[in-house]
């Protein structure tokens, strides 16, 4: 007769999530918190150094500028959202969006730029602490990027 024998090795991550130790949820994201307060100023200020390049780009032109314009506005709205600046990071979206729906070498140079100077007035500090502005330019800018692509649609 044969016998049947049965192994059941041994799961690291079973064990290690057994034993004790480690710190709690609320814990680790109070201390990731703190960790992105101490980058914030580093990070937004590689964020105006892109919207920079943005302006810079934008009087280049080109299918090369376009996709460097694209990597741009999509780091941007990455740093944007992770700081909770919503209306930035809304922006950039709606030049990734553009960038995506065009070809990119289509894409009026007009409007990379108008993007760029939304997101230059979002970092002014007058215009970032008053809500209203924000959305008003946000809303200003969401008109004109329909705009953009109903025409580049026709």
């Amino acid at each position: 007769m044969t016998v049947v024998r049965r192994f059941y090795p041994e799961v690291r991550l079973k064990k290690l999530l057994s034993s004790n130790g480690g710190i709690r949820t609320d814990e680790a994201l109070l201390r990731a918190g703190r960790n992105l307060d101490e980058i914030r100023e580093a990070c937004l200020s590689g964020v105006d150094t892109k919207i920079e390049r943005l302006v810079a780009l934008s009087a280049i032109g080109g299918q090369e500028a376009s996709d460097e314009c694209y990597e741009a506005a999509n780091e941007i709205f990455a740093e944007a959202g992770v700081f909770g600046l919503s209306e930035l990071s809304a922006v950039a979206h709606s030049l990734c969006a553009l960038l995506s729906v065009a070809e990119r070498a289509k894409v009026p140079a007009a409007a990379i730029k108008v993007h760029a100077d939304a997101m230059r007035a979002l970092r002014t500090p007058s215009i970032a602490q008053n809500e209203k502005v924000r959305q008003a330019v946000l809303s200003e800018l969401q008109v004109l990027a329909q705009r953009f692509t109903s025409s580049s649609a026709a």
